[in-house]
């Protein structure tokens, strides 16, 4: 409701343009109910996506220690590809111009790679990788996986799969976690 609220009002009138009143007047609810879900504004466009790294993170958690770290991290970001909708992410990246975001766009995107990185390297580091190989290895990890969303948009996300543009940008980094 508050997404596809916010996807109009940033194609009608600008990122910039638009509060976050607006987006609660159009959606409909309280300014409180925003913040309850969402921290700014630009957080709206990548909803499926943090939602489904904090399923990763479960998955992280609930993986067997018997299963080699490289293993589990790419069976958990597939999973994480095959399930995220298309609609706002995607968005975010075809509609950026449009819908003004620029710089706003990147430091999401960023910020997105910084947290799902440590996420990453973390569970590597706690199964035995040295922790600088582990974090060097995570932040690239999660840099394919950003990668491969934004060449999904811009491809089409009705037209191609996100597990295999995953798996392609995952080639390069692979070997750094066995």
């Amino acid at each position: 409701m508050l997404e596809e609220a916010a996807g109009e009002l940033f194609l009608e009138r600008g990122y910039a343009a638009t509060s976050v009143a607006d987006i609660t007047q159009r959606a409909g609810v309280s300014r409180s109910t925003f913040f309850n879900y969402f921290p700014g504004k630009a957080d709206l466009l990548w909803a499926g996506f943090d939602e489904r790294v904090d399923r990763l993170r479960a998955s992280l958690a609930a993986a067997d220690p018997a299963t080699p770290a490289g293993d589990v991290l790419a069976a958990a970001l597939r999973d994480l590809a095959a399930d995220l909708p298309a609609e706002h992410v995607a968005l975010a990246f075809t509609q950026a111009d449009a819908m003004g975001l620029g710089d706003d766009l990147r430091l999401a995107a960023a910020r997105r790679t910084t947290d799902l990185g440590a996420v990453l390297a973390g569970y590597a580091a706690a199964r035995g990788t040295d922790p600088l190989h582990a974090r060097v290895a995570g932040t690239a990890w999660a840099g394919a996986l950003v990668a491969a969303v934004e060449a999904w948009a811009h491809a089409g996300a009705d037209r191609t799969r996100l597990p295999d543009l995953l798996d392609r940008a995952l080639a390069p980094v692979r070997p750094a976690l066995r």
